[in-house]
């Protein structure tokens, strides 16, 4: 039975790595529905995230990706979360596989720093 071995020094990378909260926004949405983001990173700053909570109950938890401009957070190429400034919209893949906004106009209604551990980002 082969044997393998981890350095140290990776071991102890991976005990390091914490999530650090960030900002909790509430947007309202047009058509009054509301969406929660709660953003935050990677202690070591390799990954930034948004914690989505949607009108209809769904919570989602999508990585950042590069965007031209603003931020885009998107996960399996089935829902992304488009925000700049203080407004966004929320585009998911229909099963024609094409792209639509189903929520838009979100305008951020309130902001707090999340002064919480890690675990403030359990479902």
């Amino acid at each position: 039975m082969p044997v393998f071995t981890v350095p140290g020094s990776l071991i102890a990378g991976l005990i390091a790595l914490s999530v650090l909260p960030g900002e909790l926004i509430r947007y309202r949405c047009g058509g009054g529905q509301i969406i929660e983001a709660h953003y935050g990173s990677l202690s070591d700053q390799s990954l930034a995230f948004v914690r989505l909570r949607l009108p209809d109950g769904r919570r989602l938890t999508l990585p950042q990706v590069a965007s031209a401009s603003g931020a885009r957070y998107s996960a399996d190429h089935a829902v992304t979360w488009w925000s700049k400034g203080s407004s966004g919209f929320l585009q998911e893949r229909g099963k024609n596989g094409r792209w639509r906004i189903t929520l838009d106009a979100c305008d951020a209604q309130s902001s707090a720093r999340s002064d919480s551990s890690a675990g403030s980002f359990k479902r």
